[in-house]
């Protein structure tokens, strides 16, 4: 560090949000420039920090980044270290130091192994492929926990020397699936942490970082082979270790963006307390390791229902047909991007989204939804905490108390059997009355949640790809045309009367329609047998060919 008593300085320059500085000064009775750094930090840590870290760190970076690191860093060490002492028994399993092994029998081995992974990879990205993204942090940690049992299959290989390759095979399938769940959320996790777009480069310190890591930690291991040789205890506590750093790793990251877990939160602070809690509360308390396993559904203990973005409602019209029951739900969601259809037998609530539906309708929606579903609850006596254990009722846990004892909130149900007793099913009166209560709240929600550090521009809730066609929604539809060119001469047509709904699926060709018939499915069965139903191009009309039954009608 230079120190200049007497200068004119021309220009500073600060290096990111460090303490680095540069000066650039003028001497007394001199023409030239003379450059003095104000560096605080040694040239060694400077070295260490452009290597290892993002370029403009820590200004570039999430505040949660370092902690992340810290941890991620000790779980990829000791992952290293259990790697080292799992693959020697590997390489033992496919002939390693066996004189009757032959390599043709360890290749077949090996291309048996490789294969098995490959489609444990291919399957585990088609059937779980959407849940990595919203449910980043509890698949990072199932990742790496499972990562943990595969090694334990590898390490226990001398125990099943006559099923070693299908024990090789289960391992592998395990490290495959391991390794598409880990590789998606990391993907996650680095976008969180890039805030300046500079996804690449934090994604590149990162690997370095790994790297160096495992370099030392192979050394170590190599090191307590030569003289423990392979100790179990030592991969026991690895492993143990592995396991706890993962947990404290994704336990420090603050996910800005609302998925399932954190909204469901959020609403259960709102209406409980009043307040929006900010992300890094609802992170520390959003539940990671057991969220979605049987009874423990986050959305059913706290709202009473399973709430289904996106899907389709053709089993719910299937079991309960009841053509002007939605009706008046097209009415009274007729200015929304979005319908909610209670299903009370099976505890569902269906939000079905219209194409026209942002993100921030699609947040609205579930905090609707969770509103109607408690209420539903609310009147048929079934308890939730959130107006059953509060010592001062809130404003919300009022209103669900005074709608029990109101008669013009409930009717009963259709279905004649109804899951844990549900009996009554909100009227359009009710559901009006929610609906107007989530119009004045959800504006406030929405500013709340933007002032305490929300991001709102996008959002982690699953959604399914069923539309609903708003402009579909039209008069009485006659379906009228001769069909003495494809069926038999006796063959007669049928209306069937008023669209009320279309859906359709963005990534297939496949539409669902929902039809008021002018009578009876039932009645229409007796007297005809339907051969084939095709859509037409124009999705207002159906064609339906018919044939008469033996007997007269």
């Amino acid at each position: 560090m230079y120190t200049i008593h007497e200068g004119e300085i021309l220009l500073k320059e600060k290096y990111g949000s460090t303490s680095n500085k540069r000066f650039y000064v003028k001497p007394p009775d001199q023409d030239n420039i003379v450059v003095v750094d104000d560096e605080r930090i040694s040239d060694v840590i400077n070295w260490f920090t452009r290597i290892f870290l993002p370029q403009g760190y820590p200004g570039s970076v999430s505040k949660d980044y370092i902690s992340y690191q810290i941890w991620d860093t000790a779980q990829a060490f000791c992952s290293t270290i259990t790697g080292t002492l799992a693959t020697q028994e590997v390489l033992r399993g496919v002939g390693v130091g066996d004189t009757s092994a032959t390599p043709l029998a360890a290749t077949v081995t090996w291309v048996i192994k490789d294969g098995c992974g490959h489609l444990g990879r291919i399957l585990f990205a088609f059937s779980h492929g959407t849940y990595l993204d919203a449910y980043s942090k509890k698949w990072r940690l199932y990742a790496d926990t499972l990562n943990d049992a595969a090694m334990c299959i590898e390490i226990a290989l001398p125990l099943f020397r006559n099923y070693t390759t299908f024990a090789l095979c289960v391992s592998t399938v395990m490290k495959a699936i391991v390794g598409v769940a880990g590789g998606a959320t990391r993907a996650a996790m680095t976008q969180h942490h890039a805030l300046r777009g500079n996804m690449a480069d934090v994604s590149a310190k990162d690997s370095a970082q790994e790297t160096a890591v495992n370099l030392i930690a192979s050394i170590t291991a190599l090191f307590i082979i030569s003289l423990f040789g392979n100790s179990i205890i030592i991969f026991i506590l690895m492993m143990i270790l592995h396991i706890i750093f993962n947990y404290f790793a994704v336990r420090a990251v603050c996910l800005r963006t609302l998925n399932e877990p954190r909204f469901l939160q959020v609403i259960d602070i709102y209406l409980k307390q009043e307040v929006i809690a900010n992300p890094c509360e609802i992170n520390r308390a959003e539940p990671i390791i057991l969220y979605q396993l049987g009874p423990n559904l986050l959305d059913l203990k706290l709202c009473g229902f399973q709430i289904k973005l996106g899907y389709s409602i053709k089993k719910i019209i299937n079991e309960q047909s009841n053509s002007a029951r939605l009706r008046r739900i097209i009415d009274v969601y007729n200015d929304k991007q979005y319908l909610l259809l209670p299903d009370i037998s099976k505890r569902k609530m269906h939000v079905l989204l219209k194409e026209e539906a942002t993100a921030d309708d699609i947040l609205c929606s579930y905090f609707h939804a969770a509103l109607l579903s408690i209420i539903i609850c609310a009147i048929n006596d079934y308890s939730l905490p959130i107006y059953c254990n509060s010592v001062e009722p809130r404003p919300f846990a009022q209103v669900c108390h005074t709608l029990q004892s109101a008669e013009w909130s409930r009717e009963a149900t259709n279905v004649s059997e109804s899951y844990n007793l549900f009996q009554y099913e909100p009227t359009q009166e009710l559901i009006v009355y929610v609906d107007k209560i989530v119009q004045k709240e959800w504006f406030k929600i929405r500013r709340g949640l933007a002032q305490t550090g929300w991001d709102l521009n996008k959002h982690l809730l699953m959604v399914d790809e069923w539309r609903v066609c708003s402009q579909t929604i039209t008069n009485t539809v006659p379906i009228e045309k001769s069909l003495d060119t494809i069926v038999p001469p006796n063959s007669k047509t049928i209306s069937f009367g008023e669209i009320l709904e279309f859906e359709t699926d963005e990534n297939s060709e496949k539409d669902a329609f929902t039809i008021e018939p002018e009578y009876s499915m039932a009645e229409i069965l007796t007297k005809t047998d339907i051969i084939e139903t095709t859509e037409k191009e124009d999705c207002t009309k159906l064609e339906v060919k018919l044939s008469k039954n033996k007997k007269e009608d």
